[in-house]
């Protein structure tokens, strides 16, 4: 599995077979470069520009934008829905959290907005690789985002959705984050490639590709 962190909440993930899953697409009004990319299938977590803009793509891909379990391409998708804030999306709308199912299990947790409920993690399930998002302000914060990942309890954890020199509005740092964890590596890459887990639970900071 290759796992390419384009920026923001938006990932490239190469399935075993080759196929290619973009998650949470962003326009150009975020600060990062927007890319002209044919995917085979799109997970936007939610409308908001910075998450469901799928104007720059080109091809013919599969659109998965709602609760419910998919098979898109020979790939199982499983949609669960969350909330963008802390009040059952009263103030800002409802969050999809996907898990994709190939060699290993993914999950992408959108622009989840508080922490998860024994009754939804019970439908995440097991989970290898964990994409979560850890700048506060518009979604779970550092210390939010720690209990999340340490109820999930994931083998890989790769950070999103926080503070950098191009985002044109202001997260926490994903360093508020790290801070938590005993195993770190910040890598000077936007790409993974991904053939094995680690023994233990690991944090892998990728380098934003836009």
């Amino acid at each position: 599995m290759k796992i390419t962190y384009l920026a923001h909440a938006s990932f490239l993930i190469e399935t075993k077979s080759g196929i290619k899953i973009l998650t949470d697409p962003y326009d150009n009004s975020v600060g990062y470069t927007v890319f002209e990319l044919s995917p085979d299938v799109v997970l936007t977590s939610h409308k908001h520009f910075d998450h469901g803009y799928t104007g720059s793509l080109k091809g013919d891909y599969v659109l998965v934008d709602k609760e419910g379990e998919f098979e898109v391409k020979g790939v199982k998708i499983k949609g669960i829905k969350t909330f963008h804030d802390k009040e059952n999306g009263q103030k800002r709308g409802e969050n999809i959290v996907f898990v994709i199912e190939d060699e290993f299990s993914i999950a992408h947790l959108g622009d989840l907005g508080h922490e998860l409920a024994a009754s939804e993690l019970e439908k995440v399930g097991k989970v290898d690789i964990l994409l979560i998002p850890v700048g506060g302000v518009y979604t779970i914060d550092a210390k939010e985002a720690f209990n999340v990942a340490k109820a999930i309890n994931p083998r890989v954890i790769i950070p999103m959705h926080y503070k950098t020199e191009k985002l044109k509005f202001d997260l926490g740092k994903v360093e508020e984050f790290t801070k938590h964890f005993e195993d770190v590596e910040i890598l000077q890459t936007s790409e993974i490639e991904i053939n094995s887990l680690p023994e233990k639970q690991k944090v892998i900071v990728l380098k934003y590709k836009g």
